[in-house]
């Protein structure tokens, strides 16, 4: 056995070592029962999930990365759409390129070693878990010591970019999806990624172009179609936002916070009927999101109905002083 497969073993058996250690201590590592999520972007959610209406764009969801799927199984599981731009993301599959990259990597391995544990996939798997347990600086560390054995790892680089986002620390998040999409330059979901962190920074023709370079590679993305729908909301752009949201409930009809935002849109385009049934469509999916009531309360206001916007109004108070 030559020298250099024997550093190579020594260097996996280690990495190993650690993962083990990394997942035994992040299985008995008791969460924290947070009642609120702050991202890096400076968005809040509560423990119901309802989004803060003028503080919207972040990157992850409950803590957990935005990954990508790497294979046809992860492509049928993870079907949830959510708003990346209001801290939800959800996995879409790489394509054949970032896949290529992925087994190219894997076949650097020796048939010796067919038998091991796999060093990266214990690291990422530790990395998620510190990240579930909303320990994002333990995670980042794993990340980055996955990245340093492997630095063409989409998924690492991609999920430190967004706890990076997350810490705040954007412009090292931008420098890590950079990276990716040196790597991967058409891969929709990381495009999708950074235009939420640029659109968090109110870098807003830069996130447009990422979001619209998304939609070129895949024009049924409906994340992106969701942020582009905001980013229209808040250039004040309505009749150009009401495409993209509609595109995004088609996709996901039971994500409460586009039709929050399709109905404020509406209402700017003077279609109270229509307004009005989104937000009740928004109560209907989440009965404690106060934005949807203050909505209502402002459509029976422009109907002249001043005594039932008064309970809406009131309702949305009190679920505010919740």
């Amino acid at each position: 056995m030559n020298r250099t497969v024997r550093r190579r073993r020594q260097r996996r058996r280690l990495a190993v070592e650690r993962a083990n250690r990394q997942a035994y201590f992040a299985t008995y590592t008791v969460p924290s029962a947070a009642v609120s999520t702050t991202t890096g972007s400076g968005s809040v959610s509560s423990s119901t999930g309802e989004e803060i209406w003028d503080e919207s764009w972040s990157s992850t969801r409950a803590g957990l990365p935005f990954e990508i799927a790497n294979d046809a199984t992860e492509r049928e599981e993870n079907t949830e759409v959510t708003a990346m731009a209001i801290e939800e993301r959800t996995d879409t599959p790489l394509d054949s390129q970032s896949e290529a990259m992925e087994v190219e990597n894997s076949a650097a391995y020796t048939d010796d070693a067919a038998d091991e544990p796999n060093a990266e996939e214990l690291l990422y798997n530790a990395a998620r878990e510190a990240q579930a347990q909303g320990e994002a600086r333990r995670a980042m560390s794993i990340y980055r010591e996955l990245l340093a054995m492997n630095p063409q790892h989409l998924k690492a680089r991609n999920n430190l970019g967004l706890l990076l986002d997350q810490e705040g620390d954007h412009e090292a998040a931008l420098k890590e999806l950079r990276l990716c999409l040196n790597a991967d330059p058409n891969n929709a979901q990381v495009l999708v990624n950074r235009g939420g962190i640029l659109g968090g920074m109110g870098r807003y023709k830069e996130a447009e172009a990422d979001l619209k370079r998304a939609l070129e590679t895949d024009e049924a993305n409906a994340q992106a179609h969701f942020n582009l729908g905001l980013l229209m909301t808040r250039k004040g752009v309505w009749a150009d936002a009401l495409p993209h949201l509609r595109k995004s409930i088609e996709a996901d009809p039971e994500q409460a916070v586009a039709f929050l935002y399709l109905g404020d849109a509406l209402n700017h385009m003077d279609d109270l009927t229509g307004a009005m049934q989104a937000y009740q469509r928004v109560v209907e999916l989440n009965p404690s999101s106060s934005k949807a009531y203050y909505g209502m309360g402002i459509i029976y206001d422009r109907l002249s109905n001043p005594l039932d916007a008064q309970k809406m109004y009131r309702k949305s108070r009190e679920l505010d002083v919740r």
